[in-house]
């Protein structure tokens, strides 16, 4: 007959509680609570009376705004309004460099017409040309995947008239820095030398920041006719 052995309480009830030591107990985490954020109810007729006035009027150099508020339909009034601005712009665009073309033909004794504009200039044709009928080749896709009324024809409008609103303000700057070169020269602007801004290395570099300068502005004009109607 096997001999029964005492069984060690204490030692079992040790091994238990030390090994109880050793678990893990989780951690009870207060859930997190974002805070809320308080309107001030007076506010909130002014923020309604805002947003109803942008979605409402009538624009006609703001393409990032009739990209956001393009599903507002626009008025007939205002499709009106801004077909006469569209065409009035491409006319100012068009005659300006139609304009330029004129001016630089020289009749030579013996040679004949000679042009001279450079590849400068040729280049910058081309590209905002391109940048253009991109554009219209974008929108015209948006315009059949989601067709809207009156959309394509307020993009357009917006975009010829910011281009052409750059433009005119950067004839106007370049003119007046012109007008400030030469009065420092001559205070009375009677011996004012055109020439010195036309021949040289200084007139080709300008020529060249000046081209840069109308691509980035029709760029910039035309950048909403590529995003989706859908975003």
């Amino acid at each position: 007959m096997e001999d029964l052995q005492p069984i060690n309480d204490d030692k079992d009830c040790s091994d238990t509680f030390s090994g109880s030591k050793n678990l893990i107990v989780p951690e009870i985490t207060q859930p997190q609570t974002t805070p809320l954020i308080l309107v001030n109810p007076e506010q909130l007729p002014r923020e309604i009376e805002f947003l109803r006035r942008h979605r409402n009027k009538t624009r006609l150099c703001d393409p990032k705004g009739v990209y956001e508020f393009r599903h507002i339909q626009q008025t007939w009034l205002q499709f009106l309004i801004q077909l006469m601005t569209l065409l009035i712009s491409m006319a100012c665009i068009v005659g300006l460099y139609y304009l330029y073309y004129l001016e630089s033909k020289e009749i030579m004794v013996g040679v004949g017409e000679v042009s001279e504009l450079t590849w400068i200039d040729a280049f910058e044709v081309v590209m905002i040309i391109g940048i253009i009928f991109m554009a219209i080749k974008n929108i015209a896709k948006q315009s059949q995947l989601h067709p809207q009324k009156r959309y394509c024809l307020a993009m357009f409008a917006n975009c010829f008239n910011r281009m052409w609103l750059n433009t005119f303000c950067l004839h106007l700057s370049v003119l007046v820095l012109i007008l400030s070169i030469s009065a420092i020269q001559d205070p009375t602007l009677q011996s004012v030398n055109i020439e010195m801004f036309e021949e040289g290395s200084a007139a080709d570099l300008a020529n060249a920041v000046y081209s840069l300068v109308l691509i980035t502005i029709c760029f910039r004009a035309f950048r909403f006719c590529g995003k989706e109607l859908t975003a």
